[in-house]
């Protein structure tokens, strides 16, 4: 596998799973549980294929959790899905 593949791979991998713990994170401000929960995450990760660049996805939660009544600031939005993505690269890069 060439490098620039591996990078391709790892980033996709990097988006997903970020998208994912931001749809797991934004379901459970919405009160979503068990089937409701399964079916929003993969709402959001669907909605990052939108446009390029992360701002679908944050415009969705954004309006999903104003719609539900939570007044969330997108500077408050923009620093949890950075945090989540921290995290994952984190996660993806360590080696045991």
């Amino acid at each position: 596998m060439h490098r620039d593949e591996l990078e391709i791979r790892t980033r996709d991998q990097l988006n997903a799973r970020r998208n994912y713990f931001l749809g797991v994170w934004a379901g459970t401000q919405l009160g979503l549980q068990h089937r409701e929960l399964d079916e929003y995450i993969e709402e959001v990760m669907l909605s990052d294929f939108e446009e390029p660049g992360p701002f679908d996805i944050l415009g969705k939660v954004q309006a999903d959790l104003a719609n539900a009544g939570i007044d969330l600031e997108s500077g408050d939005l923009l620093n949890r899905f950075k945090n989540i993505e921290q995290n994952v690269r984190r996660e993806l890069l360590s080696t045991d």
